[in-house]
């Protein structure tokens, strides 16, 4: 069912409605189906994410490989899709392709950020710099001019890493969302990832009219802690690519020790359900009962092998 307003209106009326908004991972398209069925509203395809998928790391990766990912998940979903667009992928020609581009893939909002370009590896073990704030605003302006110039229907977050930077301070982090907000950006996202950086930025921000956006990750503050602080938009950049892969290294650790695939049965049973459902296998089924399975329209339910366990007894 397709929704009547564009992603990027869909989007805006939910930070006009003012609820708080959880943003998920998705870095491929089954992620993003799954996610917007168990209710999500939104959901994000991160660069660090969409690095390890493409097994490129993000400091390297293109605009086109980002776009293809994004719009995988936008393709096959009705909520939504939030993609980082890096620092806009060069000087202000490029940004303006970029806001272009992203737009004609369906992403809603793109995230601009004030790191060096070309990007370095380095910011991925804590190593962060900024480019100067004049840098930094002149991106965001011909982001927004692309916009404007081109009836690109599409949110612009600016992102600043400046809090965490070794060039940078929260001083700066803030005076770089000031400005942000004086140009006119939909949401500001400074990389607040913990407790302390969230009110050493809120200190230097206290303005309660700015749409603000955060990222956490495991084990961070509850989601009602995060609010009081003012962010309305919460994101898990991480948490679903980790969790993901951490089930797999889990499952093939036991075949290595054991011998046997070790899985839950009813979790298992429960999952691949949840995956046919999501891909629309039993609308095909219905079909095909209706024509080239008619004789055998008698068969119900999902008859699949693979889940009776060791101990099992011989049909007769």
């Amino acid at each position: 069912m397709l929704c009547e307003k564009s992603p990027a209106g869909q989007l805006k009326s939910l930070i006009k409605s003012g609820e708080t908004i959880i943003i998920p991972g998705a870095h491929d398209p089954l992620m993003g189906r799954i996610l917007e069925r168990m209710g999500f509203k939104c959901c994000q395809c991160a660069g660090w994410m969409t690095g390890a998928h493409l097994v490129t790391p993000e400091p390297v990766m293109t605009m086109t490989e980002q776009i293809e990912a994004a719009r995988k998940v936008a393709d096959h979903v009705n909520i939504p899709v939030i993609s980082d667009a890096g620092t806009g992928y060069g000087e202000p020609v490029h940004i303006m392709r970029t806001v272009k581009e992203f737009h004609k893939a369906g992403i809603a909002r793109i995230n601009i950020e004030d790191q060096f370009f070309p990007k370095r590896a380095s910011y991925h073990r804590g190593l962060e710099h900024v480019v100067g704030f004049d840098e930094f605003m002149r991106r965001i302006e011909f982001a927004l001019k692309s916009r404007e110039e081109n009836g690109a229907d599409i949110l612009i977050s600016g992102r600043t890493d400046a809090g965490n930077a070794v060039n940078g301070s929260w001083k700066e982090a803030g005076r770089r969302a000031r400005a942000l907000k004086e140009m006119g950006v939909d949401s500001i996202q400074p990389m607040t990832r913990t407790k302390d950086s969230m009110e050493r930025f809120r200190q230097e921000f206290p303005d309660t009219d700015a749409t603000l956006s955060t990222t956490t990750y495991f084990n961070g503050l509850p989601i009602e802690e995060i609010k009081a602080y003012g962010f309305q938009m919460i994101s898990y950049p991480l948490a679903t690519i980790l969790a993901s892969i951490a089930g797999v290294i889990d499952l093939w650790k036991g075949v290595q020790e054991t011998g046997v695939a070790s899985f839950d049965v009813a979790k298992a049973k429960e999952v691949r359900e949840e995956i046919e459902d999501a891909i629309g296998l039993p609308d095909m089924w219905e079909i095909e009962r209706q024509t080239v399975e008619y004789d055998n329209k008698h068969l119900e339910g999902r008859q699949v092998a693979g889940y009776e366990g060791y101990n099992q007894t011989e049909k007769k």
